[in-house]
Protein backbone atom coordinates (compact mmCIF):
# COMPACT_ATOMS: atom_id res chain seq x y z
CA UNK A 1 0.00 0.00 0.00
CA UNK A 2 1.27 3.57 -0.95
CA UNK A 3 -0.03 6.72 0.82
CA UNK A 4 0.54 10.52 -0.22
CA UNK A 5 1.08 12.80 2.16
CA UNK A 6 0.22 16.40 1.93
CA UNK A 7 1.87 18.82 4.47
CA UNK A 8 1.96 22.74 4.96
CA UNK A 9 3.07 26.08 6.33
CA UNK A 10 1.29 28.91 6.71
CA UNK A 11 4.51 31.55 5.95
CA UNK A 12 2.73 34.28 7.75
CA UNK A 13 3.20 32.57 11.08
CA UNK A 14 7.02 31.58 10.23
CA UNK A 15 10.12 33.42 9.43
CA UNK A 16 11.32 31.98 6.17
CA UNK A 17 11.23 33.48 2.77
CA UNK A 18 9.96 31.67 -0.61
CA UNK A 19 13.46 32.29 -1.80
CA UNK A 20 14.81 30.96 0.75
CA UNK A 21 12.74 27.97 0.60
CA UNK A 22 13.05 27.93 -2.77
CA UNK A 23 17.09 27.38 -2.76
CA UNK A 24 17.46 24.86 -0.04
CA UNK A 25 14.41 23.16 -1.78
CA UNK A 26 16.81 22.93 -4.79
CA UNK A 27 19.88 22.69 -3.24
CA UNK A 28 19.77 20.88 0.74
CA UNK A 29 16.71 19.41 0.93
CA UNK A 30 16.62 18.09 -2.81
CA UNK A 31 20.36 16.69 -1.75
CA UNK A 32 19.02 15.20 1.62
CA UNK A 33 15.41 13.81 0.64
CA UNK A 34 16.78 11.99 -2.72
CA UNK A 35 16.81 8.02 -1.97
CA UNK A 36 15.37 8.64 1.75
CA UNK A 37 14.25 4.95 2.43
CA UNK A 38 10.13 4.15 1.97
CA UNK A 39 9.96 7.96 0.35
CA UNK A 40 9.41 7.19 -3.57
CA UNK A 41 9.03 10.80 -4.35
CA UNK A 42 8.56 14.30 -2.68
CA UNK A 43 7.40 17.22 -4.44
CA UNK A 44 7.58 20.98 -2.72
CA UNK A 45 5.02 23.66 -3.67
CA UNK A 46 4.31 26.98 -3.06
CA UNK A 47 1.31 29.41 -3.08
CA UNK A 48 2.60 32.97 -2.90
CA UNK A 49 -0.41 34.41 -2.93
CA UNK A 50 -1.64 32.67 0.28
CA UNK A 51 1.64 32.60 1.71
CA UNK A 52 1.88 28.66 1.62
CA UNK A 53 5.10 26.24 1.57
CA UNK A 54 4.53 22.67 1.50
CA UNK A 55 5.45 19.43 0.42
CA UNK A 56 4.02 16.03 -0.92
CA UNK A 57 5.24 13.06 -0.25
CA UNK A 58 4.44 9.49 -2.04
CA UNK A 59 5.34 6.72 0.62
CA UNK A 60 5.61 3.02 1.12
CA UNK A 61 6.75 2.99 4.51
CA UNK A 62 4.57 5.39 6.60
CA UNK A 63 7.33 5.16 9.44
CA UNK A 64 9.39 7.10 6.93
CA UNK A 65 7.95 10.45 7.69
CA UNK A 66 8.68 9.64 11.01
CA UNK A 67 10.11 12.89 12.95
CA UNK A 68 13.67 11.00 13.75
CA UNK A 69 13.96 9.43 10.76
CA UNK A 70 13.70 12.52 8.17
CA UNK A 71 17.17 14.10 7.27
CA UNK A 72 18.52 17.33 9.59
CA UNK A 73 19.30 20.15 6.73
CA UNK A 74 19.49 23.23 8.80
CA UNK A 75 20.98 23.59 12.67
CA UNK A 76 19.38 19.87 13.19
CA UNK A 77 16.17 20.96 11.82
CA UNK A 78 14.61 19.05 8.73
CA UNK A 79 14.68 22.34 6.92
CA UNK A 80 14.88 26.39 7.20
CA UNK A 81 11.59 26.68 8.52
CA UNK A 82 12.20 24.05 11.87
CA UNK A 83 8.61 23.37 13.16
CA UNK A 84 6.45 20.55 12.26
CA UNK A 85 3.78 21.30 9.60
CA UNK A 86 0.92 23.58 10.30
CA UNK A 87 -1.51 20.98 7.99
CA UNK A 88 -0.78 17.21 7.64
CA UNK A 89 -3.03 15.21 5.55
CA UNK A 90 -2.62 11.40 5.11
CA UNK A 91 -4.33 9.53 1.90
CA UNK A 92 -4.46 6.06 0.36
CA UNK A 93 -2.70 5.80 -2.89
CA UNK A 94 -5.79 4.12 -4.88
CA UNK A 95 -4.37 4.56 -8.92
CA UNK A 96 -2.16 6.48 -10.43
CA UNK A 97 -2.14 7.44 -14.43
CA UNK A 98 0.05 8.91 -16.98
CA UNK A 99 -0.63 12.15 -18.71
CA UNK A 100 0.85 14.00 -21.37
CA UNK A 101 3.99 13.85 -19.05
CA UNK A 102 6.25 11.12 -18.83
CA UNK A 103 7.17 10.25 -15.09
CA UNK A 104 8.35 6.67 -15.98
CA UNK A 105 12.39 7.96 -14.96
CA UNK A 106 10.30 9.37 -11.84
CA UNK A 107 8.26 6.51 -10.64
CA UNK A 108 9.18 3.11 -10.03
CA UNK A 109 6.98 1.06 -12.77
CA UNK A 110 4.74 -0.79 -10.77
CA UNK A 111 3.09 2.46 -9.25
CA UNK A 112 2.31 3.47 -13.10
CA UNK A 113 -0.90 2.61 -14.44
CA UNK A 114 -1.18 2.36 -17.84
CA UNK A 115 -2.72 5.32 -19.63
CA UNK A 116 -6.46 6.85 -19.47
CA UNK A 117 -8.70 5.01 -21.97
CA UNK A 118 -8.49 7.17 -25.23
CA UNK A 119 -4.87 8.09 -24.59
CA UNK A 120 -2.51 6.65 -27.40
CA UNK A 121 1.48 7.14 -27.18
CA UNK A 122 3.45 8.00 -30.00
CA UNK A 123 4.95 4.33 -30.07
CA UNK A 124 1.36 2.88 -30.55
CA UNK A 125 0.93 5.12 -33.80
Amino acid sequence: MYFLVNVEWDLHRHHASLEQLRAWAQGPGATAYHGLPGVVLKAWYSNPQYGVWGAVYLVEDPQALDAERLPRTVADRTGPIGTPPDRVKWHVLEQTVLGGTHLDHVLPPHLLARPAPGFHSEEEN
